[in-house]
């Protein structure tokens, strides 16, 4: 995959990502080591980080990870954070009274608000479904990395 591919169009590779079990399933699995994680834990933000590793051939500006906040953390820090998205932009769940990053995404439309994640439902209720799907989001906190690496 050439570097600096759109982030969108790779995550839309992996729609047909389903769990075998909870948390598992060899291409659920393939996601999690890819970003150095084990088999049974959550995979949204595997999913996130693994592909901005393949749209920026392995220069991501976020490096992968298993942890929402990790990445919620760098936002801040990098001054990434913004209320109004873009395509190809992170949206981070963000639970108000800890400030505590839950579930992460990536924006592929804005009007409506879209986006597609892994371990979520098909219909985007659950944080913590079976697959990856594309679906209406409600994401109020996102993150405008540097699209050049």
């Amino acid at each position: 995959m050439p570097a600096n591919a759109n982030p969108v169009d790779v995550a839309r590779l992996f729609l047909h990502v389903r769990e075998a079990g909870p948390n598992t399933g060899q291409r659920v699995e393939a996601i999690q080591k890819w970003s150095g994680g084990i088999s049974g834990q959550s995979w949204c933000c595997y999913f996130v980080t693994m592909v901005l590793d393949l749209a920026f051939g392995g220069k991501s500006p976020i490096p992968r990870q298993g942890a929402c906040q990790g990445v919620y953390d760098l936002a801040k820090q990098q001054g990434w954070v913004t209320a109004t998205p873009s395509v190809g932009d992170i949206y981070l769940y963000v639970t108000a009274a800890d400030d505590h990053a839950h579930h992460i995404g990536l924006v592929t439309g804005v009007n409506p608000l879209v986006g597609i994640s892994g371990n979520t439902s098909e219909d985007g209720t659950s944080s913590n479904g079976d697959r990856v799907a594309e679906h209406g989001i409600s994401a109020r906190i996102f993150v405008a990395y540097p699209r050049a690496a």
